[in-house]
């Protein structure tokens, strides 16, 4: 097994080659869903401590409870998940439930560690942090793409946008028919508006 931090630069480094390693691991289904829930534990936990030390006025989590928001985020995780898997295959892609489930935990770990570097520097150097920030968002979303790409084993990046997109366009139409659901609750409208 490579270490985590060596497999983190060559996430960075070389993004194809830290995802074959990753992808060459015979991974067991419940250690990845373990896992996926441990990363959305621990992302609740980071967000909890940075609104507590950050000096901002409205918290990132401020006015939602931690379990439901881990909840959601591991709920949410796994529909991405469900989703990648499927719109990949249907494009023509190779990858099954096991390899994108992979790259999702292990870029989740990759997204928290540089989510605490962050919230550390911007207690030092606000500004520099918030544009550190942008740009490893950037960074992150080009590295997920290339991850795709290898786990359903496209020969374009193009197929793995395609797939992203697709999964992203399901997820606002689902949580457009769950919130409309909810729409005359959440605005205060008798339930037969």
């Amino acid at each position: 097994m490579i270490p985590y931090q060596t497999l983190a630069s060559l996430t960075f480094s070389a993004p194809t080659a830290a995802a074959r390693v990753l992808l060459s691991v015979d991974w067991p289904r419940q250690a990845l869903v373990l896992a996926l829930l441990l990363t959305a534990v621990v992302n609740t936990l980071v967000l909890q401590i940075a609104d507590l030390i950050l000096p901002s006025g409205n918290g990132i989590l401020s006015g939602i409870p931690p379990l439901p928001y881990a909840g959601a985020v591991f709920g949410l995780h796994l529909c991405v998940t469900v989703l990648l898997t499927w719109t990949g295959r249907w494009i023509g892609g190779q990858g099954d439930f096991i390899s994108i489930l992979a790259v999702n935990v292990w870029l989740n770990s990759v997204q928290i560690a540089l989510l605490v570097a962050v919230m550390l520097l911007h207690l030092v150097v606000p500004l520099a942090a918030s544009l550190i920030a942008l740009v490893a968002n950037f960074v992150m979303l080009a590295i997920f793409l290339l991850f795709i790409k290898e786990a359903h084993q496209f020969t374009s990046i193009w197929r793995a946008i395609g797939s992203v997109l697709m999964s992203a366009i399901v997820i606002v139409f689902l949580l457009s028919l769950l919130l409309g659901a909810q729409a005359p609750a959440l605005l205060g409208l008798p339930d037969h508006v």
